[in-house]
């Protein structure tokens, strides 16, 4: 007996004495083996992919969209999210030993769920994509522009779009961040992200508002500092895409946009409402576009929306902000500025003061511009529409 508890108590005091050195192999043996069922889950994949292997033809089919600019490894995410393939390190291996990483293009592909990894590499080279139609959406059009140009266009009715942006089935992360979806006109207005697209039109309008929300989730995720800027402001998502949004709409020249962004915020800090044109016009279902105004009666429109009638952000975002004003919102200018106005002169410029005296005598045309102005503003003005058809752009 005495034998076996020298024995216990030589083992423990072994135990004791090398925990450190113990653990430390033990989680070496641990990383071993997982890099070691990693390498092999991979080279099995890479292994089994025969490109002389048959599949059915007629087999279930898949429609994929490949977004301009992606690389190798988004490439193999999607093709992995629609089950066509197994493992999309093995995917990328291939790739680069095959030389084809660099000449897989872009567009719309169907492809047969069974088809090899060298069979799929090998149509994304030669580029034999489905029969899709290009469109091109612009930045600051609200989900009712773009509905109306997808109807216009043949991919689908508007009142499909519309419908389409309502859904709340979409799996994408950002979607926690959208709050007061019972009190929003469109849950999606100001995520779809604004640009060229190859689309299929017997897809429908479901495909379209997935192709822009995978690249506005795409752009977030490019931009890194994005997250980092939000995690800093105190402020949600959402916040700062609707205060994109309307930055959109009122600022035409890049270099301006940091300083709406500033005016609205200084505005809020104060307890002032923004007293934007642009949100009343889009609670009125309006664009600001050709003969659309803002009368007296129509800042009192009882919307969530209305930022004469209710301080703070509006209920969401108005439009599909560019990346720029996205920028803007989460690195605004440093200033004291209370008031924005647009000059009269057709330069899309706009005077930013503390002054409301200032903004009132642009307002009545008695301001004289000064000459150095135009020296400070040297951007061009940015794609979008970036203007309503409002003067004064902030209430009192």
């Amino acid at each position: 007996m005495q034998i076996f508890l020298k024995i216990i108590n030589a083992v423990f005091g072994f135990i004791t004495r090398n925990a450190k050195r113990l653990a430390f192999f033990l989680l070496a043996a641990v990383f071993v083996l997982g890099c070691a069922l990693v390498a092999y889950d991979t080279s099995f994949d890479f292994i089994r992919d025969d490109p002389y292997d048959t599949y059915d033809k007629n087999g279930e089919k898949v429609t994929v969209e490949i977004p301009e600019g992606s690389t190798v490894e988004e490439i193999g995410n999607i093709l992995k999210e629609n089950g066509l393939i197994n493992n999309v390190m093995a995917f990328r291996l291939k790739a680069k030993l095959t030389g084809g990483q660099d000449d897989f293009q872009y567009g719309v592909y169907t492809f047969v769920k069974g088809m090899s990894d060298s069979d799929i590499m090998e149509t994304l080279k030669d580029g034999n994509k489905e029969q899709s139609v290009s469109i091109t959406i612009p930045e600051g059009w609200s989900v009712r522009q773009i509905g109306a140009y997808l109807e216009e266009k043949g991919i689908c009715l508007q009142s499909e779009f519309e419908d389409a942006c309502n859904r709340t089935d979409y799996d994408f992360d950002f979607y926690d961040q959208i709050t007061n979806a019972d009190k929003r006109e469109f849950l999606l207005e100001g995520y779809l992200f604004p640009d060229t697209y190859d689309v299929i039109p017997e897809k429908g309008a479901e495909s379209v508002v997935q192709r822009m929300l995978r690249e506005f989730e795409r752009k977030w995720e490019q931009h890194a500092a994005w997250q980092e800027e939000l995690d800093q402001s105190g402020r949600t998502m959402d916040q700062v895409i609707t205060m994109a949004s309307a930055i959109e709409k009122e600022a035409a020249l890049d270099n301006e946009r940091p300083k709406v962004a500033r005016v609205l915020l200084n505005r809020m800090d104060q307890g002032l409402n923004w007293g934007l044109n642009c949100t009343v016009l889009y609670a009125l279902g309006k664009e600001g576009t050709g003969d659309d105004f803002v009368s007296y009666d129509d800042l009192e429109t009882d919307s969530p929306y209305n930022t004469y009638k209710y301080l703070g952000y509006p209920v969401g975002p108005i439009c599909s902000p560019s990346e720029a004003s996205i920028q803007a919102a989460l690195e605004p200018a440093d200033g004291d500025w209370l008031y924005f106005i647009g000059y009269e002169d057709g330069s899309n410029e706009h005077l930013f003061t503390s002054d409301y005296s200032e903004f009132e005598a642009v307002q009545n045309g008695t301001y004289v511009k000064p000459e150095d102005d135009s020296s400070q503003l040297e951007s061009e003005p940015a794609d979008g529409d970036g203007t309503t058809n409002d003067t004064d752009g902030n209430g009192n």
